[in-house]
């Protein structure tokens, strides 16, 4: 004979009541001390590219006379 199957609602419930008793207790140290990052920093494209690649050259970093905003009256 074969073993019986649990259906849908049965494994829907297990699981509920199984995310409500982690919602109640409290988490391990551990696991707080693994999920609490710092937030990312905010920089801009360029210059990471630029850190990143090293293609300060290329680009014009630290040359006044290719600024694009310096074409335009």
């Amino acid at each position: 004979m074969g073993k019986q199957r649990r259906n849908r609602h049965s494994i829907s419930l297990d699981r509920k009541r199984h995310l409500a008793d982690l919602a109640e207790s409290k988490p391990a140290p551990g696991a707080v001390k693994a999920f609490s990052r710092k937030a990312y920093e905010c920089c801009d494209v360029l210059g990471y590219m630029v850190k990143k690649y090293d293609i300060k050259g290329e680009i014009g970093i630290g040359e006044e006379g290719i600024r694009a905003d310096k074409e335009f009256p």
